[in-house]
C-alpha cells in the first residue's frame, strides 16, 4: 500500500474524530508539513497506523486548531 495514501488516511481519520468533518486537501497538506522527521521515520519503519505515530498525528491536529 502507498505510504502517502496511508498518511492521508490517518490524518483524515484523526481530523474527523476531532472536528466531525473531513479535512480538505489544503488542510491535509498543512498537517503533513507539520509532522517532524522523527515521526515520519517511525512511520517508515512501523507504518502510519503505529500507535505512537497515530497518537502524535491526533494530538498535532487537536492542538493545532485545524478547522
Amino acid at each position: 500500500m502507498d505510504g502517502t495514501w496511508e498518511l492521508k488516511d490517518q490524518i483524515r481519520s484523526s481530523y474527523i474524530d476531532i472536528n466531525n468533518i473531513a479535512p480538505d486537501e489544503a488542510q491535509i497538506t498543512a498537517i503533513i508539513n507539520l509532522i517532524p522527521d522523527r515521526i515520519k521515520d517511525l512511520a517508515d519503519e512501523w507504518g502510519w497506523d503505529d500507535t505512537e505515530v497515530r497518537d502524535f498525528i491526533y494530538v498535532l491536529i487537536r492542538d493545532s486548531k485545524f478547522e
